[in-house]
């Protein structure tokens, strides 16, 4: 169960990433008009790197529930360490949110069930079997 769940966290993960990528990539274009910004070319470079490390955490997560699915050896260690990057990647970013005075609750919320679901894939798959 803790697989499918990063599992499918992860395939959304992939899926907001590259939206953002997107919306990085084309916010230059959203500027139409004679009183173009001066940095325009360099607008949407933040939103595209952060895409793109989204994206590639997003391949990781997906890949390494498919090597858990498939039982390939020591894929749990592995799967079980990039879940919990992921739920302290989240955590940084609720307590980020948290710091803003202008707070979105619905991404806070979101930060807040990865966290949660991320770490407890993690717990689930470190537990030693007896």
């Amino acid at each position: 169960m803790a697989t499918l769940t990063a599992a499918i966290g992860g395939t959304a993960i992939f899926i907001a990433a590259v939206a953002m990528t997107v919306g990085g990539l084309t916010l230059p274009a959203r500027y139409s008009g004679a009183a173009l910004p001066p940095n325009i070319g360099q607008l949407g470079m933040g939103q595209v790197i952060g895409g793109i490390a989204l994206l590639i955490l997003g391949v990781l997560i997906v890949a390494s529930a498919a090597a858990l699915f498939v039982d390939l050896p020591r894929s749990k260690p592995l799967a079980s360490g990039i879940y919990a990057l992921t739920a302290v990647l989240a955590a940084a970013g609720f307590i980020m949110l948290l710091a803003t005075t202008r707070r979105d609750l619905v991404l806070i919320a979101a930060m807040g069930v990865a966290f949660v679901a991320f770490g407890g894939a993690a717990f689930v798959l470190a537990r030693v079997r007896r």
